[in-house]
């Protein structure tokens, strides 16, 4: 199966921020090799298991966890009764030790799953000494001239200075810090980064409807809604979308980003699949949620504080902003500017507000449009602000922070972003 199809991309395949990591890279490296490319479980399972051991060390993986994260089983699995995990496990195991007799022969590090075990293990290879082969002493190498080695030197020197350079540049620049990365990247309280369910998303444009937060968690989802569907080869195609776990190529980016920052500033962040959290997950800690709550239910918890509520036009059934309290000058709605049945304009809210127990911050990425959402990331990275908010943030500790940004498009990607308001008190 292909990582990538059309703008969407599979959150297991995501980069997850640590591309850098050599454990990462063999994992990626099995998973795409010809052992697993058409074993979707197995490298979702992989890739998982790989996630978790890297970014938690300690981690305890259990089967019910897996049944359910991976495999898509309800919170009730009973792995005495459906032995799913020890099975696929097996499989798994196997197609590692094919892996490794084969195509990954030259590898330098081993991943293995011991038996009775669902945590990760990699061991460096201890290679076969081989017995040197004799050889005739090579000829003594002609002079060089002092002169030429000099310049050899000098081309070398600044090959290696140029490489230097090139790396520096190709880096992203790391914001400095101030309230907003203060309150959410705090290494006492590393922050858990949660990207959209693009699935959510199809379903919802495709059957027509609003799926709720209440209907997102509530146990029977998404059996709830496809059950109503009477078209059997639709039923079917909707089903399979989702089961699947995928999010936008801008959530990956932009939560690829947060977790570069996150560990640069010693607070090293993990990110999550919104379809794997509960609502108990909000009460202690500090979350990045990307997405409006068409894509990322969880905004629905914070919505009662927004003072820049989104909203669904009923006659159009297009989103908006509305503005619960304008200020002077300011419009009631904001709502996308078309170019025919292309959107050139939108809006997107970043909010700090509180955790559900009051003891952390969630940062809110909420763009009526997925590119409006990556805009607001891009933005807020930059730190592109006016002068006076960027004084604000430098200096105040607001409980509760808007900023609305207008988003232009070109070709369907965000071309500039622009703060129009804020609130802070």
């Amino acid at each position: 199966m292909n990582t990538i199809q059309g703008n969407y991309v599979d959150s297991k395949l995501a980069d997850h921020g640590f591309a850098d990591d050599e454990r990462w890279a063999l994992a990626l490296r099995i998973a795409t090799s010809r052992h697993l490319v058409k074993a979707t479980q197995l490298r979702e399972i992989l890739l998982y298991l790989c996630q978790r051991v890297i970014t938690d060390p300690n981690a305890a993986i259990r089967e019910h966890e897996i049944g359910c994260s991976v495999l898509g089983r309800r919170p009730d699995f009973n792995p005495n009764d459906d032995n799913i995990v020890r099975v696929q496990i097996s499989h798994l195991r196997k197609k590692l030790d094919e892996y490794f007799s084969t195509d990954g022969q030259a590898e330098t590090l081993l991943l293995t799953i011991p038996k009775g075990s669902y945590v990760p293990r990699f061991t460096a290879r201890v290679s076969t000494p081989v017995a040197a082969p004799v050889i005739a002493p090579p000829e003594p190498p002609p002079s060089v001239p002092r002169k030429s080695l000099r310049k050899a030197y000098l081309l070398a020197g600044l090959t290696f200075a140029i490489a230097l350079i090139a790396i520096f540049l190709t880096r992203h620049k790391q914001p400095a810090p101030n309230f907003i990365w203060s309150s959410i990247l705090n290494p006492a309280s590393p922050p858990s980064i949660v990207v959209a369910d693009t699935c959510l998303v199809l379903l919802q444009d495709s059957l027509g409807t609003d799926i709720t937060l209440a209907d997102y968690i509530g146990g029977h989802y998404p059996d709830n809604l496809l059950s109503k569907v009477s078209d059997e080869p639709l039923r079917r195609t909707l089903t399979l979308l989702a089961s699947r776990q995928y999010t936008s190529l801008g959530d990956v980016d932009i939560s690829g980003r947060l977790l570069e920052l996150s560990q640069h500033l010693g607070a090293p962040g993990v990110i999550h699949y919104a379809r794997h959290l509960n609502i108990r997950a909000f009460d202690t800690g500090n979350f990045v949620l990307i997405g409006s709550r068409r894509g990322n239910p969880w905004v629905g918890l914070f919505e009662p504080q927004l003072n820049f509520a989104m909203l669904q036009d009923p006659a159009t059934h297009a989103f908006y902003f509305h503005n619960r309290n304008p200020k002077p000058s300011e419009p009631a709605d904001y709502k996308n500017i078309l170019n025919g049945s292309s959107i050139v304009e939108s809006y997107a809210d970043i909010a700090l507000v509180p955790n559900l127990g009051k003891n952390g911050s969630v940062l809110i990425l909420n763009g009526i449009t997925m590119e409006a959402s990556e805009a607001a990331g891009q933005l807020l990275l930059r730190q592109d602000f006016p002068p006076s908010l960027k004084r604000l943030l430098d200096t105040s500790q607001p409980k509760h922070l808007e900023i609305l940004i207008r988003v232009r498009s070109l070709g369907g990607a965000a071309s500039n972003a622009e703060v129009i308001t804020y609130r802070a008190d």
